[in-house]
């Protein structure tokens, strides 16, 4: 109940007139949080999670204990963090384990964490109707295609897809990943973004011309 009660004050929050991009249609809980350039779809919903600057949500994604770094984009429909069951008692439901709204005579609680941390990377992109699942990490950089299922770690700058999702190729060779992960550009603030404009106009990035930007990183 007290769930949905912060659910409901989300729903009138002034963040949605004060903010640019907040539906009317999102909500969210009391433990989530998010910046004033952050976009949320309609529909979307947050429990427990905290996105960065510059990061936009699509229309119709739940995100369960999450933390989502900066300039990051995500897709419609995307799934991110579920509650697990445990699998080594004689049943599943929650009924035996977990206090609910069907019957609570024979709950006992056990030592079980149903929600695993998830942390993403900044500037990482997730495609429509992907599925990240509890306890995973992605790197900054990471690009998830679309309806992929994500069960293990994903490496900054790789590009992984499929059903479990799999690393295909890096988005920049060793030695470029390594500098940009040294000069950490999500963490700028807007004047230093706008001092070096001309870098994200760049239409190949290759080491000489980071070096060119940043010779001392």
């Amino acid at each position: 109940m007290k769930r949905y009660l912060n659910y409901l004050i989300s729903i009138f929050s002034l963040r949605k007139i004060v903010y640019k991009d907040i539906s009317i249609f999102s909500y969210w809980d009391k433990k989530s949080d998010f910046t004033k350039y952050t976009r949320l779809g309609s529909h979307v919903r947050l429990l427990n999670s905290q996105l960065g600057k510059y990061t936009r949500i699509s229309k119709g994604c739940s995100i369960v204990y999450t933390k989502i770094g900066n300039f990051c984009s995500v897709a419609g429909n995307v799934q991110i963090g579920a509650g697990r069951h445990p699998l080594n008692y004689l049943s599943t439901n929650q009924v035996f384990y977990n206090y609910n709204k069907l019957q609570n005579k024979w709950v006992h609680k056990i030592d079980f964490q149903e929600n695993l941390p998830i942390n993403i990377g900044s500037d990482v992109w997730i495609g429509t109707d992907s599925f990240i699942m509890g306890g995973v990490n992605i790197g900054h950089g990471a690009v998830i295609g679309a309806k992929s299922l994500v069960t293990k770690d994903i490496p900054p700058y790789a590009i992984a897809v499929g059903m479990p999702a799999k690393v295909i190729k890096y988005r920049f060779p060793p030695e470029v990943i390594e500098k940009l992960l040294k000069i950490k550009w999500w963490d700028f603030d807007d004047t230093m973004i706008e001092q070096h404009l001309e870098l994200f106009r760049e239409p190949n990035i290759d080491l000489t011309t980071l070096n060119k930007y940043f010779p001392d990183n």
